[in-house]
């Protein structure tokens, strides 16, 4: 590779441009842009359809390559299966609770969506105005999880029923139009051929490797090796998605196919409670070379060629309105347990496109699926779903929704779990103390705890303490809280054997109390100071405080007027905890760590965003210094 092919003018455009947009785009307040769309039009600008500042050479291609691989990498790691997983509430006899059960609500408005989508594309194909009805109708059937997993943590709801209904629809959206990709892109270059059955050779290769990553995961000497500069976890992942670019290519199956599913694999070996793998990896992408893919996105956009083909130009309002149209028709199954408000947000929601959406295009612009004109349709149409559909998102969701109020469940009638319960209550949390077993009259038992509630109340609940006298039990209760996604679980185990059995489960956590206690006296031995709050419960307490309100976003501690004598000891962003200092931003979604008494720790609640108390709304203060 010469001179002559490489401009490093280009790359330095390029990269000052990814610094900038962020900065740029958090700026503006009056209409919110998500970053990678200020990255398309910032490539625009700079572009072939503006000032002609970037020279393509073969460095920014091989970049922007590995970025849209990278950026399937990433969609395949934001692939929850717990989102999918079949609860009890899914074989209830109620036909409106089968079809609004997040699997199958999931299934139905993918395939409708499909469905309506090919209808189109067909008739869009005997118009000849497109090449490939197939491809086309994934295209639109795309959901951005980019977006849609943000949007949800922003309102807190990634834990709530109809947020998790969103998210299954999003996740089969995106994995069905992957694995079908190859199907499309077989068709149009002569016919359905065996080739096609290979991506089974890479989905068969895909559960070989999670099998045996899962049986090696818990080796001390791998996990040492997970931090400083070893960074196992990172190198693993990143040689991972390099061996399935290769498969990918042996195989002739599509690249984004192959680090998608990659991707997907790294999720599954690494639980997004438990790992700072898929934070590291996110910066990587979202650092780097994401950013460069989609600028370079911008800069190949070419204006003049959608201006110049009448046929693109006219399907530009045609693929907007079918976008909102057959994605969002099939949501209004939430209607059926759902009131209309949350229905449409949901709907609205659905209907955002962008990276599976982009990468798709380029696959069919690079093999000739469809013209210029069209690719510049299909990122126009996704730029605009993507800043319209979560402002509508957002003005149509119900303000009761967004303040979902979430209990703590302690189950067990023993006096521990009665002197549990006092202590929270005493600290203000909602409490729910379920005993089982209480009397003949109101006997409740743990199985029918479990059918009963677990699948209609999980995003109600958050968190789960099993404490009753019966270790198995206490076990089998927090293996079912565990799968419906609850989380923390804390699970206590007086057997030894029982213990020991189960004491490395990723899943939740196994307490035994003799254990318990002498940890806590070796804390108090070597760290007297900071192990007080263990002793006082009642005077200074601890607590983790989730931010939602919007005014402290991106404001500096100094800037916040803080109740009384109220710490924030450290805040948790994305996996990943951050000591606290007066530069630092808040943003909302972060977990807020914080120390100080019951009084400010309840104001704080109010100041945060989370109802807290009956008292709160007597609770006023001015949040920002002057």
């Amino acid at each position: 590779m010469g001179p002559s092919n490489f401009s490093v003018y280009s790359l330095l455009i390029v990269s000052l441009l990814a610094v900038s947009v962020p900065l740029l785009v958090s700026r503006m307040k009056a209409i919110r842009i998500p970053i990678v769309v200020g990255e398309i039009i910032a490539g625009v600008i700079v572009g072939n359809s503006g000032f002609h500042l970037i020279q393509q050479s073969e460095w920014l291609q091989f970049l922007q390559f590995f970025g849209l691989a990278y950026l399937m990498f990433v969609s395949g790691l934001e692939i929850d299966f717990a989102a999918l997983r079949p609860t009890n509430e899914t074989y209830k006899r109620s036909l409106s609770g089968w079809l609004t059960s997040a699997p199958v609500f999931a299934v139905l408005t993918s395939v409708i969506t499909l469905g309506l989508s090919y209808l189109l594309s067909e008739r869009l194909y005997f118009l000849h105005m497109i090449r490939s009805p197939l491809l086309l109708s994934l295209i639109i059937t795309t959901t951005s999880l980019t977006v849609v997993v943000p949007v949800l943590k922003e309102y807190g709801l990634t834990s709530h029923p109809l947020g998790g209904r969103i998210m299954a629809a999003a996740v089969m959206a995106d994995f069905v139009t992957m694995l079908l990709i190859s199907v499309a892109v077989s068709l149009y270059k002569g016919g359905l051929s065996p080739s096609v059955l290979l991506v089974f050779v890479l989905i068969l290769i895909l559960l070989l490797l999670y099998r045996l990553f899962r049986r090696f995961s818990g080796i001390a000497a791998f996990r040492n090796l997970a931090h400083g500069t070893a960074q196992l976890g990172i190198r693993a992942s990143l040689s991972l998605m390099m061996i399935f670019i290769v498969l990918s290519e042996t195989l002739g199956v599509q690249v984004i196919l192959g680090t998608f599913l990659a991707g997907m694999l790294v999720g599954l070996v690494n639980p997004r409670e438990r790992s700072d793998v898929r934070s590291k990896l996110d910066a990587i992408g979202f650092g780097f070379l994401i950013p460069i893919f989609f600028i370079m996105v911008g800069v190949d956009f070419n204006f003049r060629s959608l201006l110049h083909d009448p046929k693109a130009l006219l399907l530009l309002p045609i693929l907007f309105v079918a976008t909102y149209l057959f994605k969002g028709l099939p949501a209004i199954l939430l209607r059926l347990r759902y009131p209309w408000p949350e229905t449409l947000a949901g709907s609205a929601l659905l209907t955002t496109q962008m990276s599976v959406t982009v990468a798709a295009a380029a696959v069919g612009l690079k093999i000739g699926a469809i013209s210029q004109g069209v690719d510049t349709a299909i990122i126009l149409v996704a730029m605009l779903t993507s800043v319209i559909s979560p402002i509508a998102f957002g003005k149509l969701l119900p303000k009761h929704v967004q303040e979902t109020k979430k209990s703590l469940w302690i189950i067990g009638e023993s006096a521990g779990a009665q002197l549990l319960v006092e202590q929270a209550r005493e600290r203000g949390e909602d409490v729910r103390w379920i005993q089982p077993h209480v009397g003949l009259e109101n006997e409740v038992t743990l199985e029918e705890i479990a059918k009963k509630n677990i699948g209609e109340e999980a995003g109600y609940i958050s968190g789960m303490v099993l404490y009753t006298e019966i270790d198995q039990l206490n076990l089998t209760f927090a293996k079912e809280a565990a799968k419906a996604g609850i989380q923390p679980v804390i699970c206590l185990v007086r057997d030894m054997a029982l213990y020991q059995e189960n004491r490395d489960e990723t899943e939740f956590v196994v307490v035994q109390p003799q254990f318990a206690a002498v940890s806590l006296v070796d804390q108090l031995v070597h760290y007297p100071i900071s192990t007080q709050f263990l002793k006082a419960p009642a005077s200074l307490q601890i607590q983790e405080i989730p931010l939602q309100n919007r005014v402290l976003h991106q404001q500096r501690l100094m800037k916040i007027n803080l109740p009384g004598r109220l710490l924030i000891l450290s805040i948790v962003r994305d996996g990943e905890q951050i000591v606290a200092h007066g530069e630092t931003e808040l943003h909302v979604g972060d977990i807020l760590i914080v120390v100080g008494s019951r009084e400010d720790i309840e104001a704080f609640h109010v100041m945060a965003g989370v109802s807290y108390s009956g008292r709160d709304k007597n609770i006023s203060r001015p949040w920002l210094k002057e």
